[in-house]
């Protein structure tokens, strides 16, 4: 009887003993370990996509003003030339005429800040008429790339040239001009406003987009006309073949990118809009390490902190197997005397 109520108790004995609470204990460390890190990471990439989308979204935004306002000051101008060449294709040049249209331009380039002057030119580049008190008449502007292009194209539409300097006032200037034609359809003429870089340069400089940040306006060739940061020996350089015009704009009149400069090296998020009514594109951008510099640190912050919390569950889990360890080898210890 002894021995057959003995047996049930020595195997129950001998089952709890065969089981470890040991594997289990470090399998939930190593698991509470593995998920805090996992959280803190999948935290930090998701904050990370979240300032990435902020920050595009505020190029997009910027490049959208950059455009409107090109628009806008350009369309003025234009529209100005439009009034002109109808008015001289149709009332001639006579020294009556030129009277008029001398005072009518100087009332107009007061009105429009934006405007550096407004020329007239004969089809042999001679100053008829302009904005200025008083003509320059020795002058002649034959030689610039606005009259070359109108003077071997029909097309009656506005052509924006590269920046050049004023012969007027020695200042940088983006030109905007019209053909004008004489009664048998040919060329008779160029009618030109010339808008101060200044005007955009100040407009542009009142947007906040970081030491490294980036606006540009160039033709739909890629000729830069203007750019933020300024630089002269930028202006007129042909980037068409920068990735901007090569890889995205062939692809769409707009977007966004995180592309790398070709001009400078700076990886920017750069958004960019063609201005349909005009050939011109845009761009705004913000540098990526300047949009994540603030990412950067509260990062490092959380892992700091995430690090010692991480640290200190380890040395707990380390302490709690260690005893569970001694535990076991005790009882075994027993269980073998």
């Amino acid at each position: 009887m002894t021995s057959s109520n003995s047996m049930p108790a020595r195997l129950m004995g001998s089952g709890f003993q065969g089981f470890s609470l040991l594997p289990l204990a470090i399998t939930f460390v190593v698991l509470v370990c593995l998920s805090l890190l996992a959280t803190q990471l999948w935290t930090s990439w998701r904050a990370r996509e979240v300032q990435l989308g902020e920050a595009a979204e505020a190029s997009a935004n910027l490049a959208q003003s950059v455009a409107q306002h090109a628009y806008d000051t350009i369309k003025e101008a234009d529209t100005l030339l439009v009034g002109l060449v109808e008015r001289i294709e149709t009332d001639g040049v006579s020294d009556l005429e030129l009277s008029r249209i001398h005072k009518l331009l100087v009332a107009r380039v007061a009105e429009l800040p934006q405007l550096n002057g407004i020329f007239i030119y004969a089809k042999d580049g001679r100053w008829l008429v302009n904005s200025q008190d008083v003509l320059m008449s020795s002058l002649n502007n034959s030689d610039r790339e606005y009259f070359k292009y109108h003077r071997g194209n029909n097309d009656r539409g506005p052509y924006i040239g590269t920046p050049v300097r004023s012969k007027s006032t020695g200042a940088w200037i983006i030109t905007v001009s019209r053909r004008i034609n004489l009664s048998d359809g040919s060329f008779g003429g160029v009618a030109l406003a010339t808008i101060d870089m200044k005007y955009f340069r100040e407009f542009y400089d009142k947007f906040s987009i970081g030491n490294s940040g980036a606006i540009f306006i160039a033709n739909n060739d890629g000729k830069l006309l203007l750019r933020r940061p300024f630089n002269e020996d930028l202006l007129g350089r042909d980037i068409s073949k920068l990735p901007l015009f090569n890889n995205y704009l062939s692809r769409g009149s707009f977007g966004t990118a995180v592309i790398k400069s070709g001009l400078d090296g700076v990886t920017r998020i750069n958004s960019y809009r063609r201005i349909e009514e005009y050939p011109l594109v845009v761009s705004a951008a913000l540098s990526q390490d300047e949009v994540l510099a603030s990412w950067r640190s509260d990062t490092a912050n959380q892992f700091l902190v995430g690090g010692g919390l991480l640290s200190l569950i380890a040395l707990l889990g380390y302490r709690m197997i260690r005893q569970i360890n001694l535990r076991s080898k005790n009882r075994a210890e027993a269980c073998a005397d």
